[in-house]
């Protein structure tokens, strides 16, 4: 797999650098996604612990958010699944836009 990941990034102008920097902002936006599930799922009061999810996944899940009702009653937990579903699926979107920015144009084989 890894192989196959290192044939595809050679070729293109900065192919490690355009798997490197959205790889590593996907893992933080897993990481951070989770742990503050955990926070909300396990602590009597998860307080502002939402907020470091909206910040790492900022600017995309702005708009979505702003759309996205507040708790209220029975759609407590509809609330939660779709908060931490824009606020992940914008993240993982941006660390897409960031390989497609960063990985550069495709080069010729070497060889040729």
């Amino acid at each position: 797999m890894f192989a196959r990941i290192a044939a595809r990034a050679a070729r293109r102008q900065n192919g490690r650098m355009g798997i490197i920097v959205p790889g590593a902002y996907a893992v933080l936006i897993i990481a951070v996604t989770l742990t503050v599930l955990a926070v909300d799922l396990f602590a009597d009061d998860p307080g502002f612990s939402g907020v470091w999810l909206i910040l790492v996944t900022l600017p995309l899940s702005a708009a979505p958010l702003a759309l996205v009702p507040g708790p209220s009653g029975a759609y407590s937990l509809f609330y939660h699944v779709l908060f931490y579903v824009v606020t992940a699926g914008a993240g993982l979107l941006q660390a897409w836009i960031l390989h497609v920015l960063i990985r550069g144009r495709r080069v010729a084989p070497h060889g040729h």
